[in-house]
């Protein structure tokens, strides 16, 4: 029964290391999913800025063609003879202005547009810096605390090893299927006539002979194996 306690003691050693190994672990993976979705974010208003910034290009040569294209009408006025053609050329002028300007507010447009995405990628970029440095301060420090706690788990490991090839093969299986059914919990106190795993009474022939340690016995309610501290 005590080689039972010893195993059952560094069996919830070893799992309890294990779940601080995996929170490390987790926190270490979260550094890098936040750097994915925040790096995926600086690679989308990357796009969308060379983008607009592109058709910032082609409104600038637009625009830019067009007011040749005013300049060179205006040039022809002085040329113009008669009154009807002279009119023509100014309408053409006019209308040749209105659609610069609305090439004008278009522009302004997408300038304001380049501005807020810009913005936006600035703040994004501070964002991945600061989780990248974070990651990596934090991240030596989970390293250290992962490694410090693997040389731990093998010790343990090699400590469970020893003391379980010291039990019989059918104890020990019975042993390995409560611990993972009973949340690491095979083996339970009786006291005061109950069963601590469970909280029920065991009957009191049972708890007797618990008393006795003649034998190993388990709880008739939650089946772990039952032990009683012997008295000094």
């Amino acid at each position: 029964m005590n080689l039972l306690k010893d195993l059952q003691e560094i069996d919830q050693e070893i799992s309890a290391i294990e779940a601080t190994r995996q929170g490390y672990q987790a926190e270490l993976d979260s550094f890098q999913a936040d750097a994915a979705k925040v790096q995926e974010m600086v690679d989308q208003l990357n796009e969308e800025v060379a983008q607009l910034k592109q058709e910032e290009g082609q409104l600038q040569q637009e625009l830019q063609k067009q007011r040749d294209n005013v300049a060179k009408v205006e040039a022809r006025l002085p040329e113009i003879q008669t009154q009807k053609e002279y009119v023509a050329v100014l309408k053409e002028i006019d209308m040749a202005k209105k659609a610069n300007k609305d090439l004008e507010e278009q522009l302004q447009g997408k300038q304001q547009e380049i501005s807020v995405l810009v913005d936006d990628l600035k703040e994004k970029q501070d964002e991945l810096g600061a989780i990248k440095e974070k990651s990596e301060a934090r991240g030596a420090e989970l390293g250290s605390l992962l490694d410090e706690s693997e040389a731990v788990l093998l010790k343990r490991t090699q400590a469970r090893e020893s003391v379980a090839a010291e039990l019989p093969t059918g104890l020990l299986r019975k042993y390995h299927n409560l611990f993972k059914r009973r949340g690491g919990l095979a083996l339970a106190l009786a006291h005061n006539g109950a069963c601590t795993g469970c909280n029920m009474q065991l009957p009191p022939q049972q708890y007797n002979q618990l008393l006795q340690v003649t034998e190993i016995q388990t709880c008739p309610h939650c089946n772990r194996i039952l032990y009683v501290e012997q008295s000094a």
